[in-house]
């Protein structure tokens, strides 16, 4: 029985990962969708993506280098959608073959909105058929959620930079919105947006909601108070000397 223990926390043929997370976003559900939706931006976004092309019927061919071992080397393989709800859900397959071993896997993603934010919350597994040595599972679990974990980082970052859609919303990676450029009068919002995703992104690396996206959506906001309160006192501590050093001046 001990032995068996052992074995299980080490890759052999046929084993399998599952993995699960959440990750909160500064935008709405669609606009959220919208970016997971699109074939260009999943390029710019996934973490050592070389190629990513459509089939058809919601497949997708993709050839990514994954840089960090265990899991060190070349994939190839196909993503098909199999189910979507718009902009809430969907859910999709993965197959591909790398240098020493093949995986596949199915992966559910939701999209819940949480105060004009998007709650990511993603769940899947992660089958390999074998490997060449032997290598402790939460090791290569771990690569694979620093994998996630840039790629929504980079997404974060596509989404803060780019301005509004306008027109549909596509339903299928591969179908490409129009995008139009943020508005002067946008700015004093986009800012109050950047500064909401700083403190959001504050809390989440102190670690103060403890991964809990509701946790730290309380945190963010006593943090954007605070810094409200504090600008607020310190106008009120200029504004009562500014007279007298007129007065004195004068």
């Amino acid at each position: 029985m001990e032995e068996s223990g052992i074995l299980e926390n080490y890759f052999y043929e046929g084993v399998l990962m599952e993995i699960e997370g959440t990750y909160t976003l500064q935008a709405s559900p669609q606009e959220v969708w919208h970016s997971l939706m699109d074939r260009r931006t999943m390029e710019q976004c996934i973490p050592g993506i070389e190629r990513l092309e459509a089939l058809g019927n919601h497949t997708y061919a993709f050839c990514i280098q994954v840089k960090h071992n265990p899991l060190k080397g070349q994939y190839t393989g196909r993503v098909r959608i199999i189910e979507q709800d718009y902009p809430a859900s969907y859910r999709f397959t993965i197959e591909g073959d790398g240098q020493q071993n093949r995986v596949d896997g199915e992966w559910t993603v939701q999209l819940s909105d949480l105060n004009e934010n998007t709650v990511v919350a993603y769940k899947g597994s992660l089958h390999f058929d074998s490997m060449s040595m032997l290598v402790p599972v939460p090791m290569a679990k771990g690569i694979i959620k620093v994998l996630i974990q840039q790629f929504f980082s980079a997404l974060t970052e596509h989404i803060r930079t780019t301005s509004r859609f306008t027109g549909d919303v596509p339903v299928h990676i591969g179908e490409m919105a129009a995008v139009e450029d943020t508005s002067e009068e946008d700015t004093l919002a986009l800012a109050g947006t950047r500064w909401s995703t700083l403190l959001r992104n504050l809390v989440h690396q102190l670690g103060l909601g403890n991964g809990d996206p509701l946790l730290e959506e309380q945190w963010a906001r006593r943090l954007k108070r605070m810094s409200m309160i504090t600008a607020l006192l310190l106008l009120v501590w200029v504004g009562t000397r500014l007279p007298g050093r007129l007065f004195t001046q004068h």
